[in-house]
């Protein structure tokens, strides 16, 4: 229970963050392109990748939700959706590794009650 109480949070709270930094574009790539002068980004690139990780954010809580009615497809889409981000985060060399801990351990822990799935 602990496990999917953690991952709701951190999910619902990274969609929510990521839907701000979408409709709050422009000044993220502003503040991005102010810190990292060598790579200007647009704010086309940065409202697609935001865009992006809000609908896999999104799939991965509705996934927990559907996680907690027992049900295999759930995790499916859970599993999915973290194996995306943790690959685009893989081949950002920029990126902390920290973030794909979190979501191969996440995959890996509901991955322990598949069983129980129906």
């Amino acid at each position: 229970m602990v496990l999917c109480i953690f991952s709701l949070v951190y999910f619902f709270a990274f969609s929510i963050l990521f839907i701000m930094g979408f409709f709050f574009s422009g000044w993220v790539a502003e503040a991005i392109n102010l810190y990292a002068p060598l790579n200007q980004y647009p704010k086309s690139q940065v409202q697609l990748l935001l865009a992006l990780f809000s609908v896999l954010f999104i799939l991965g809580f509705s996934g927990i939700i559907v996680m907690l009615k027992l049900r295999r497809f759930g995790y499916y889409i859970f599993g999915i959706s973290s194996l995306l981000l943790a690959s685009f985060q893989l081949i950002r060399p920029e990126v902390s590794i920290s973030g794909i801990i979190v979501f191969i351990t996440l995959l890996i822990l509901f991955g322990l009650y598949f069983k129980r799935f129906r």
